[in-house]
């Protein structure tokens, strides 16, 4: 029942390195005040995940001690050898400093698994099973987008040789301009709740050359009541679909006047609103630079022709 990593400052850590067999290794680096993907590409990592990642390092506890001066012959034997093991652990600290290493072997039938810090000998046999994440998609958000069907204004189409626009009135989406009398209320309802989780498949940065010359001939504007605008373009290549994401702000403000007699909610509205221009340039610092694979089904709900709305 004893940890099996003692004394760890989890915020000294600065750089995770895991290692899994057939050389399928993922890197996860401080940038600021996060973590990415440093092997791939250094896209953003999802904060929750790298903290539970780093829990469930900290928090391995020992069952027993299984042997106290292991050989090769061992290491083999319990899958700890670098050929064998079944993951490979290593924190570095903010000197680049490497504070821990260590290999997880063989489970003992679902009891636990063996463990082996470099440079020791002592081989211990966890008190539960062990597992760790092996994909670099695992440590990311692959949710680009999440709307609050709620908050939604209005949605600017322009998706074919049709413009449209989706207010929303007396809570209700209506489609105003383009629209005729055979336009459809209950299809723009759907249609709005269509970017309340929009999730992607793969990630590209803007300047590869797989990505360069796509042609993002569609988009959505999302409005929402906060004043926050994201930009939804879309495009096609071949059997493989692509969206980027842009975030802006309807009449941007460097200045707040707060009167004396401002309210709570006066002074609520304008917190939401500088939340807002903050989320617009979070948005763009992290996902501003990238191109991102959409599964056909997600570009086809999202990038809808006029008739669809009849």
């Amino acid at each position: 029942g004893s940890d099996f990593v003692k004394g760890l400052d989890i915020t000294k850590i600065t750089k995770i390195g895991l290692g899994f067999p057939d050389d399928q290794n993922i890197t996860l680096s401080k940038d600021g005040d996060r973590f990415v993907v440093e092997n791939h590409k250094s896209y953003p990592a999802s904060t929750e995940k790298i903290n539970d990642l780093i829990y469930k390092i900290a928090s391995i506890q020992v069952k027993e001690k299984t042997l106290s001066d292991a050989g090769e012959d061992d290491l083999k034997k319990y899958e700890l050898s670098p050929e064998k093991r079944l993951y490979y652990v290593e924190l570095y600290d903010t000197k680049g400093d490497k504070t821990l290493s260590f290999s997880v072997g063989k489970s003992d039938k679902g009891k636990g698994n063996y463990l082996l810090k470099d440079g020791m000998k002592e081989i211990y046999l966890s008190t539960e099973d062990i597992s760790l994440n092996s994909s670099y998609k695992d440590f990311i958000k692959t949710v680009l987008l999440d709307v609050d069907q709620g908050q939604i204004e209005k949605l600017s189409l322009n998706l074919d040789k049709t413009p449209l626009e989706i207010i929303k009135k007396d809570k209700e989406f209506v489609i105003e301009t383009g629209a005729g009398k055979d336009f459809s209320k209950d299809k723009a309802e759907e249609y709005a709740k269509s970017f309340t989780s929009v999730e992607f498949d793969d990630y590209f940065s803007v300047t590869e050359p797989a990505v360069m010359s796509l042609n993002f001939d569609k988009d959505v504007k999302i409005e929402l009541q906060n004043k926050l605008i994201y930009q939804v373009s879309f495009a096609k290549s071949e059997e493989d679909h692509y969206v980027k994401l842009k975030a802006m702000f309807d009449k941007p403000q460097s200045e707040f006047v707060v009167k004396q007699d401002d309210g709570k909610e006066d002074l609520k509205k304008i917190d939401e609103v500088i939340k807002a221009q903050k989320t617009a340039q979070r948005i763009n610092l992290e996902r501003g630079s990238w191109i991102y694979k959409i599964d056909k089904s997600v570009y086809e709900k999202l990038a809808k022709d006029t008739k669809f709305f009849m």
